[in-house]
């Protein structure tokens, strides 16, 4: 995949992130939550066995098969939602490498994390995929209830990572629903992920992210 398709993908992933986002309603708060320093973060490590990268998540995520994830969110969501989750799922499956899921049941909050071949992401690219998520958003809000909030958006990089995050916040003002949605892109030691933590609170997830080994 070139630079120019690679970067393609993942903007179009975002966009249907923002799409879908407001179907993470719940809204428990839980001591992870809460955690604002690298030193006070409690979970377990996760081994991705085929790309030999560590994640580290609280300890109420559970790892989830397709099947498995579908029934769960069978059980929790509307049909309507459930169909466009699922849509969202299917994308992201279908980006090249590998694709796994996670969920916290307790808070209803999904964790994504795509396995891609590596690719440098410079402050460019990171610019580009912002702009396109902006004009995106911009367009759903004039034709839904949905109204869309950047918290932030940062590049960073050194001589061995570079990380662009991007987090949103998505309101369904005829709903009265909230939700938030962090995406994260990560590139070290020859290995490129793409992140998506989607849930009902705003939360910084970065001190997870830092205990993560590529």
């Amino acid at each position: 995949m070139n630079r120019n398709s690679f970067i393609l993908f993942l903007v179009f992933s975002f966009l249907s992130l923002c799409n879908t986002s407001c179907l993470s309603i719940a809204k428990d708060v839980k001591s992870w939550i809460e955690v604002s320093d690298i030193e006070d973060v409690r979970g377990k490590y996760h081994f991705l066995t085929e790309d030999q990268i560590k994640i580290y998540l609280p300890d109420t995520f559970k790892k989830y098969s397709r099947a498995g994830y579908e029934k769960l969110l069978d059980s929790l969501a509307s049909k309507k939602n459930y169909e466009l989750e699922i849509k969202r799922l299917e994308f992201l499956r279908n980006m090249e490498g590998n694709f796994h899921i996670f969920f916290d049941e307790e808070t209803r909050s999904t964790y994504t994390i795509n396995t891609m071949p590596y690719m440098p992401m410079h402050k460019g690219d990171a610019q580009y995929i912002l702009g396109m998520i902006s004009m995106n958003n911009d367009k759903i809000s004039r034709t839904t209830d949905l109204e869309f909030t950047k918290i932030t958006a940062k590049y960073s990089a050194n001589a061995c990572t570079q990380i662009f995050k991007a987090i949103h916040k998505i309101e369904n003002k005829k709903k009265q629903l909230t939700s938030f949605n962090s995406s994260y892109i990560v590139s070290a030691n020859s290995k490129t992920i793409y992140i998506q933590l989607l849930t009902g609170f705003d939360v910084n997830f970065d001190p997870f992210l830092q205990k993560m080994i590529l």
